[in-house]
């Protein structure tokens, strides 16, 4: 009996981890792409008039987009 949950387990585990992560897709974009979006954020970020908390928050928001674009969210 133990064999047997332990097989079930086992293939629950191999399916929910080949269901759950995302699959490569040629509809994601190219990694160039997110690049170039993140030096013209940075860029945008550091050369505004803005205090250092506001720009230390756009630096932020540009490296979470840059991770979102590379991970096709």
């Amino acid at each position: 009996m133990k064999k047997a949950i332990a097989g079930t387990l086992a293939v629950m585990f191999f399916l929910s981890v080949f269901l759950c992560f995302p699959q490569p897709s040629a509809a994601r974009l190219p990694a160039d792409f997110c690049y170039d979006d993140w030096e013209a954020c940075r860029t945008r970020a550091l050369e505004s008039d803005e205090g250092f908390i506001r720009t230390t928050l756009w630096l932020t928001v540009c490296d979470v987009a840059l991770g979102k674009c590379i991970l096709g969210f």
